[in-house]
């Protein structure tokens, strides 16, 4: 059946992308469907070749209605206009290299297949920033990405709040685990933030105070240790980058209410934050340091290639080694496994080796360079508040990466090309924009 629907929805894909080009609402719809459905991801996604029970980055080949969205918006705006070319910024050629560079890892690959779902993805995650780079360099509309951000918040706050009405401790939203749902609230939040407090006027930026605000306590009552930590981190970088570079006396005094708020809130969440750091069990800790120390080996083992893409959760177990010194006295069970270590680059590096590892830490610090760029460079502009934003979020993302894999899971992906698109273009355009010689919605 699951075969019948993606035929089906692939076959739509060329009507779809003509009947974009007709209208450029329809356009702005399209996005609107590319960003939205990360709330019910795994509803609106199939896995071909599916393995649910692996323990690792990706489990299958997945194809989700937000990838043949993005693909159908793609065609259109190539129809629509000339086609342009498909790598067409230095991040966007990084993330190149970094793709080639995970590919030499399936030689050391216990499972081929498994290697082969998490390039797919990565294909996958490349549509979505082309899409949303091009759908940017066509319609200059910032806001609608940034109004969709916020349409995801304000929905997962009030999921959040059915789901502490009906007794569950720690809120996932509508996201497959708290600690992605605490990653995206942390990425966006200090971009909501930024818009109000960077923003003169306007019925909007009272608007974005509520998005931040609700991403804020969604995040918050995650508990996430990691998200917990690392939001207000964020948020002071993007207070003290719009302070330096935009400073007002009107900002002072927005500050004040605005901590009053979050330190209330705070308090009511305090007790439920101390118990959840106080009583974190020891094994937890233990755990990360065994899998951190595993990752580690493999990396000295395989400094070239790494242990495979996407087979961790093979090379992990037994029969491999990488492990078995945490086990003194017995293994836990003999059908156990292993999970993920909880570091983003430790994962990389011991899946595809340092060279793949230094790729990928270049193309995440391209874009934060970019926005500090960009922070400069428009700091006269009303669009200021995008880059500013996004450079205390990625500081919040990085920081929570170390701590978490999340970064890789679909959903936060999806969030962070959009992202970089949008840095991309304004790096493109940040002359014009400075000068407001051109038309932006935002």
């Amino acid at each position: 059946m699951k075969y019948l629907i993606f035929f089906i929805a692939f076959m739509g894909i060329l009507p779809l992308g003509y009947i974009l080009t007709l209208n450029r609402k329809y356009m702005r719809y399209a996005f609107l469907a590319v960003l939205l459905p990360v709330m019910m991801f795994n509803q609106v996604s199939i896995n071909f070749f599916s393995h649910e029970t692996y323990r690792g980055t990706s489990r299958g080949m997945e194809v989700s209605l937000v990838y043949l969205i993005a693909l159908a918006m793609l065609l259109g705006m190539w129809l629509l206009y000339r086609k342009k070319p498909l790598f067409p910024d230095t991040g966007s050629k990084i993330y190149l290299v970094y793709f080639l560079l995970c590919i030499p890892s399936i030689i050391n690959a216990d499972n081929v297949l498994f290697s082969w779902f998490e390039l797919w993805k990565m294909i996958m995650m490349y549509i979505v920033f082309l899409t949303t780079y091009y759908y940017l360099f066509y319609y200059r509309d910032f806001n609608t990405v940034l109004i969709g951000f916020g349409i995801v918040a304000a929905v997962t706050f009030f999921t959040v709040v059915f789901q502490h009405v009906r007794g569950i401790h720690q809120a996932n939203g509508l996201f497959p685990h708290q600690n992605s749902m605490g990653m995206y609230m942390n990425l966006v939040a200090p971009v909501f933030f930024a818009y109000y407090f960077n923003r003169n006027k306007g019925w909007k930026r009272f608007l974005f105070a509520g998005f931040f605000l609700m991403a804020s306590a969604a995040c918050m009552r995650t508990y996430s240790r990691g998200a917990m930590v690392c939001l207000p981190f964020g948020c002071a970088i993007t207070a003290l980058l719009s302070l330096r570079y935009q400073f007002h006396m009107r900002k002072i005094q927005i500050l004040l209410p605005i901590f009053l708020v979050c330190f209330f809130g705070a308090l009511l969440l305090l007790p439920n934050i101390i118990k959840r750091f106080e009583n974190a069990p020891k094994e937890s800790l233990m755990t990360r340091q065994y899998l951190a120390a595993s990752a580690w080996n493999m990396m000295i083992d395989e400094p070239l290639v790494g242990v495979g893409l996407n087979n961790w959760g093979i090379k992990i177990n037994p029969p491999y080694p990488y492990c078995e010194y945490r086990y003194g006295n017995k293994r836990i069970a003999k059908d156990f496994k292993e999970g993920i270590v909880e570091t983003s680059y430790l994962l990389v590096g011991a899946e595809c080796g340092f060279l793949a590892l230094a790729a990928f830490l270049t193309w995440l610090g391209y874009y934060y360079v970019t926005a500090c760029k960009l922070i400069k460079r428009l700091r006269r502009s009303e669009l200021f508040y995008i880059p500013v934003g996004v450079a205390g979020g990625l500081t919040s993302i990085y920081l929570q990466s170390t701590l978490e894999w999340v970064m890789k899971q679909q959903v936060n992906f999806i969030q962070m090309m959009m992202l970089f698109a949008m840095l991309s273009i304004l790096y493109k355009y940040c002359q014009k924009f400075a000068a407001n010689a051109v038309e932006v919605n935002a």
